[in-house]
């Protein structure tokens, strides 16, 4: 399987054969807009606050800094 990148204005994604990452609109937690991975069996949701970006409503951003902590915390291996 190949990557599949995708952004609008309100989300942006990233599907792998063994994850799976998202921010935007859909995933929230109360009023705040959440980064989302799916990766061995499990689901991370980090809300914008705790990304560290400049600007919560830049989901391109968010994508790929929610894309590092997942990097930086965690080991990505099976299928997603």
């Amino acid at each position: 399987m190949k990557p599949k990148a995708y952004e609008s204005s309100d989300y942006a994604g990233l599907v792998c054969k063994n994850a799976k990452f998202y921010y935007g609109h859909e995933e929230t937690d109360g009023d705040e807009w959440c980064f989302t991975a799916k990766f061995n069996g499990q689901k991370i949701k980090i809300p914008s606050s705790k990304l560290n970006v400049k600007d919560p409503w830049n989901c391109g951003e968010c994508l790929l800094m929610g894309i590092g902590w997942v990097l930086t915390k965690y080991k990505i291996s099976g299928e997603g």
